[in-house]
């Protein structure tokens, strides 16, 4: 699961944690006909910087996250990057790259994925397999094939990444804008995490820098905050929270990720809008 980095160094892992942003806030457009925009399948980049700091050694950070999200007529295709450079103190630094290409079926039911990170240039981490959900709700389960062959168990009212974010907006929808549910994603070798959602108005500064860009100018938009907890224990704390200015076109103009020790501010660089397929 993500964690809250409290180490020196940041483990590996906090790329899982960078790209359940992506997952979360990309899904989150694929309905939005429910409101009057248009759905806007695109290529997006992010530039991202420190924002607080409660770490000592660490002194700076900087890096990119970048998605391609594409209609498959049957399904939701994505393919996500985030590369993180950090740099401590005495001259020290860590850099990480993470990666996920992703399907999921429209009806919810279906996914498969690939997940890869490296370390300094050094390849850690790869899982990839597909996972089944019972249309009855009842549960269902996923199928590794990296890093080794194994099965996980998903329970009753798991969701995917999309159906998740689809139960989000239809709860915003009907003014209940609040959803704590388990989504699998893949991103390491348990892939199922609990997450809580809550949908807010944006604020009136997010809504007027919204409105200076051709593509966000008099579309709906949400502000998302996410807490995600790892499935064991009761814990009263998240591991990584995330906040987000979300649009009704899929685009995500702002996002906070907090790691606990530091925080990171993602903000939109470079958009790109891509064809729809001829289904």
């Amino acid at each position: 699961m993500s964690s809250i980095i409290a180490l020196s160094h940041p483990k590996p892992r906090i790329m899982r944690s960078a790209g359940r942003v992506l997952i979360l806030f990309l899904c989150l457009a694929v309905a939005r006909t429910a409101v009057g925009a248009e759905v806007l399948p695109h290529r997006a980049l992010y530039e991202l910087s420190m924002l607080k700091n409660r770490d000592a050694s660490l002194m700076a950070l900087d890096g990119t996250m970048a998605f391609e999200w594409q209609d498959s007529c049957d399904g939701w295709s994505i393919n996500q990057r985030s590369i993180m450079g950090f740099y401590y103190e005495g001259g020290e630094s860590t850099d990480l790259n993470w990666s996920m290409v992703s399907w999921e079926a429209k009806d919810g039911l279906s996914y498969r994925f690939i997940v890869r990170q490296t370390t300094d240039g050094q390849h850690t981490d790869e899982f990839r397999g597909d996972a089944t959900l019972r249309a009855d709700g009842s549960g269902g389960e996923a199928t590794y094939s990296a890093p080794d062959r194994h099965k996980v168990e998903l329970p009753a009212g798991s969701f995917f990444p999309t159906a998740h974010s689809l139960k989000v907006v239809e709860r915003a929808m009907e003014s209940d804008p609040m959803l704590w549910a388990q989504v699998f994603d893949g991103s390491d070798a348990e892939g199922l995490f609990s997450v809580n959602v809550v949908v807010t108005p944006l604020t009136p500064e997010a809504r007027k820098q919204a409105d200076e860009q051709p593509a966000l100018k008099g579309v709906p938009g949400w502000h998302i905050s996410t807490a995600f907890y790892a499935l064991e224990g009761q814990a009263a704390e998240p591991e990584h929270e995330q906040q987000l200015d979300l649009f009704a076109n899929g685009v995500v103009e702002r996002m906070v990720l907090d790691y606990g020790d530091f925080t990171v501010l993602g903000t939109l660089k470079r958009l790109e809008a891509l064809p729809k397929p001829r289904c």
